[in-house]
């Protein structure tokens, strides 16, 4: 009977269980503790690829449905009311209608122009029009409005920003804030929510997305609100602030100056570093704000982006920052953030932004108003990072305490060691180790693919498409997975018992991490959780699967082949999710973190990480045809690899139109050494000098010098700290403009251009005194620059105090940079220092350096006096390749002892 069943398996096929052509027979004991070890096996390639082509087929379903649920939006409305109800209703095509007079009509709003004061102006005016429509509301027949106030707040202040490693002290004058309350009167208004959004832009942009979709998205919400019943519990606070690209000095401002900051009791910002899909939860610091998440009709966020962006690691930061930093405030920092190749550029436009992203981020904000206005309690909200919140497919929004998550990570893990115990797990040293080296493979062996790309001078080929990198340098990190499983596979057991012991070992290593993540007090460690949870389902089911095949009382170490479906079901589908997020945020990033990242090894890392938890049970799987069969698998992955690479390199370029690189432009006119000359940067290492550089150097007739930034730190102060990741190229202008001139007397005469230059922004010292017993030097530092905006003082010295209230000076000798913003009109601004001196004739060393208005997104540029036409930085524009991306101003420079 025995022989015969042996026989009968002999014949089943690779889909029921063991696929053996041979077997050693041995008369064993049939108790439990022993196998029937298979010593040798053989499939048919029919069978092979069909085995494969259906587990690889169900992935490939499962990935396509999870990108159709990532990706969906919510049909744009057009209509301010419900056709049926008549009831007020969010309104895409209302949003739109904001956005595009902010970007298209007005333009660049950038803090300190003309164009910023157009934007106050017609911002106060459209709210005006909607508190005027609730009163007309009311006039028809609506009761209980609510009472709709507004204030317009203009202040001066300052403030320490520490970012990028470095320490900038603000300083800010004649700062912008518009604020609008609901409220249902005096009950309603010691306790408000604050929603927050920017109307001002960057250099080098529109802002369609950043950030008039956010203030687009206020004021439809205001409309709603003010037009339906007063809030029963809270009041809400509508904060447009005009200053957050100058370094959030505009939110500084509200919460620590205006009359309502002490009513504010939590904060909702808008955010966006890109164009497309759902806005994400991204920052939440209290379980009350995170439970009213809960409310949204289009949930979309998770811990692991609240823990990535605690690192660092994501080069930005929002006004979120300072309602925390500086009113002890909870809240939730919402962001639209897929397609930031378009973010802080020309091509942030109401074109670009898609269809059902105003709509989605509308309604999901509205919810949570009416949630927060009318039902929730935001008395005593206390700080947290110990909540565990994640969305399911963006179709429900899970979260509960570390508490919780730690008894459930106890459950999970129990319910492992129990299979272990049981022996329907069977995890071995060899099986265990194989996991984790083919984890360390997966990460490592993308690179080998980085050093071809750039032996055939072709970094970057991944950055125009998120997906690129997955075929650069997947089949790399399958290879060394698959590499691994090769040499640990054990000869002298049967390919079901590397199967076993294989997926056994990944049910350990993940048990173990997740035993790892919870004591460190990782909220992130659900998605070990989820692992763990699927692996142990998995060796439960092959454990049931394989007590029912048992006819004659022995046991056969196997995975039944329907066991990798189950393993592979949850993780592959959540992870497949998460990771479209992943490569969305990371992949348009690499373009702005500097020409000394080494990118190409951070996208080929990432990329093998996705590659190892977008389906681990594929890891046991590589052992079901044998050892001889993996060895094919891996060359072929070697080879496609290979053939992918050389293609990619032929025919594909980094860059393109919708997918640019980031040129910085600025023309840069020494006051003290009389130079005036042309910087060009950029901010990745993707090629630069031979497309872009070189086109420049014969449009102006001159050769380039390469400047680096660390032996140049101050070349780009006037957009500090973010000069450190760039790398320049610098061209002479002044023979250009000699020859370019009408004027003759310009044309001949030797002496620098920057005499011509009138009004130039200037430092002066008043009373200035010094005590000898103590070696302190003070003096008041006098800035004035009439028609300039962003001034930047950087200075080295010790010391000892200064006017700036917002932090003391340190404790030691070190370099300085104070930057000053104004709103539109400043002109001038003063400090008071006090350091030490080795006596009254050791004056300080102030380098300043003022920003022209003229340039942000109009064809205008400041010329020399009596120069006539020249255009510098307007033949740069005009002459733009399509697929760069400029950010350009014109800037001043003086050195000043004072």
């Amino acid at each position: 009977m025995e022989a015969l069943g042996a026989k009968k398996r002999h014949f089943k096929s690779v889909f029921d269980g063991d696929h053996v052509i041979d077997a050693t027979l041995q008369d064993v004991p049939t108790n439990r503790s022993n196998t029937r070890k298979v010593h040798s096996s053989f499939s048919s390639p029919k069978t092979i690829v069909q085995a494969w082509g259906l587990l690889l087929g169900f992935l490939l379903v499962i990935v396509a449905i999870t990108f159709q649920l990532h990706y969906a939006l919510p049909t744009p409305l057009t209509e301010g009311k419900d056709p049926i109800s008549g009831q007020a209703q969010f309104s895409e095509h209302n949003v739109r209608e904001i956005v595009r007079y902010m970007t298209r009509d007005i333009g660049y709003r950038v803090v300190g122009t003309e164009q910023e004061l157009v934007t106050k102006t017609y911002l106060i005016k459209e709210l005006a029009r909607l508190r005027e429509e609730a009163r007309v509301e009311s006039l028809f027949g609506a009761k209980d409005l609510p009472n709709f106030d507004m204030w317009v707040q203009v202040g001066d202040g300052s403030h320490r920003f520490d970012f990028m490693s470095k320490v900038v002290m603000k300083m800010y004058t004649n700062m912008t804030n518009i604020i609008v309350r609901l409220s249902c009167g005096p009950e309603c208004d010691q306790n408000s929510i604050l929603l927050n959004a920017h109307y001002d832009t960057t250099l080098g942009s529109p802002g369609a997305a950043d950030d008039a979709l956010g203030c687009g998205v206020m004021m439809e919400i205001i409309r709603i609100m003010s037009q339906r019943p007063a809030p029963k519990k809270n009041s809400v606070i509508f904060l447009f602030n005009g200053g957050e690209e100058s370094l959030q000095d505009a939110s500084h401002s509200f919460i620590t100056a205006h009359e309502l900051k002490d009513n504010v009791r939590a904060v909702v910002n808008l955010e966006a570093c890109g164009t497309s899909g759902p806005e994400v939860l991204f920052q939440a610091n209290s379980r009350e704000m995170i439970e009213a998440y809960r409310t949204v009709p289009y949930p979309h966020g998770t811990v692991l982006a609240n823990d990535l962006f605690a690192t660092g690691l994501i080069l930005s930061d929002t006004d979120f920052r300072q309602f925390v930093d500086h009113g002890n405030l909870t809240g939730l920092d919402m962001a639209v953030y897929k397609n930031s190749y378009l973010y802080h550029t020309h091509l942030d436009l109401d074109e670009f932004m898609e269809a059902g992203l105003p709509q989605h981020m509308g309604e999901n904000v509205l919810a949570l108003a009416t949630y927060l206005t009318e039902e929730a309690n935001l008395v005593n909200l206390e700080r947290t990072s110990s909540v565990v919140f994640f969305d399911v497919f963006g179709l429900f929004f899970v979260s509960y305490s570390w508490t919780a998550a730690i008894r459930s990570h106890l459950l999970i893990g129990g319910l492992a060691l129990f299979t272990v115990a049981s022996g329907a797990s069977r995890p071995t040293v060899r099986g265990t180790l194989s996991i984790l080296f083919s984890f360390i493979a997966a990460l490592m062996m993308p690179n080998f693919s980085v050093v071809l790309l750039q032996a055939l001078g072709t970094p970057m080929q991944w950055f125009s498409h998120e997906w690129l990198s997955m075929v650069l340098f997947g089949p790399m990190a399958l290879a060394g997975m698959f590499t691994v499983q090769y040499l640990f596979h054990d000869k002298k057991s049967s390919t079901s018992a590397n199967e076993l012991s294989t997926f056994s070992g990944l049910q350990l290593f993940f048990t173990f991490a997740l035993a790892g993540a919870s004591y460190v007090g990782l909220a992130s460690s659900y998605v070990f959780a989820l692992f763990t949870l699927s692996t142990t389902i998995a060796m439960i089911f092959n454990h049931k699967k394989a007590a029912q095949e048992l006819k004659d009382g022995s046991e056969v170490a196997r995975m039944d082949y329907s066991t990798y479906f189950v393993g592979a079901l949850l993780p592959t589908a959540y992870f497949s999710f998460v990771c479209f997020s992943l490569l969305d945020m990371f992949i348009p990033l690499t373009g702005r973190i500097g020409v000394a990242a080494p990118v190409d090894t951070i996208v080929a890392v990432m990329s093998g990480f996705v590659t190892f938890v977008f389906c681990p049970p594929i890891l046991a799987f590589s052992h079901r045809f044998g050892r001889v069969f993996l060895k094919k698998v891996i060359w072929s992955l070697f080879v496609l690899h290979l053939i992918t690479v050389l293609i990619s390199s032929a025919v594909m370029n980094p860059y393109d139109e919708l997918h640019p690189k980031r040129v910085f432009v600025q023309h840069l006119r020494n006051m003290t050494s009389g130079e005036s000359v042309l910087y060009l940067a950029h901010a990745d290492p993707g090629p630069f000098y031979e497309p872009y550089v070189t086109e420049v150097e014969a449009m102006f007739n001159t050769k380039s010098t390469f400047r680096s930034a660390n032996n140049n730190p101050s070349d780009w102060n006037a957009i500090y700290p973010f000069n450190q990741f760039l790398e320049s190229y610098v061209l002479d202008t002044t023979e250009y403009i000699r020859s370019q001139t009408t004027n003759k007397t310009i044309a001949e005469s030797k002496q620098p251009l920057t005499d011509l230059i009138q009004g130039a922004p200037r430092l002066i010292a008043e009373n200035v005194s010094y005590d000898p017993t103590t070696g302190l030097r003070k003096l008041t530092v006098l800035c004035t620059h009439p028609d300039y905006i962003w001034t930047v003082a950087s200075f080295d010295t010790h010391l000892a105090s200064w006017s700036l209230g917002s932090s003391d000076p340190f404790p030691y000798a070190t370099h300085y940079v104070i930057r000053h913003v104004g709103g539109h009109v400043s002109d001038g601004w003063r400090v008071d220092l006090e350091h030490y001196a080795t006596g009254p004739g050791d004056k300080l060393r102030i380098e300043l350096t003022s920003m022209e208005t003229e340039g942000f997104g109009k064809d205008t540029e400041r010329e020399l006096t009596g120069s006539g036409e020249i255009g510098v930085m307007r033949k740069i524009v005009k002459a733009r390749p399509l697929w760069t991306a400029l950010t350009y101003f014109s800037i001043l420079t003086s050195t000043f002892e004072l």
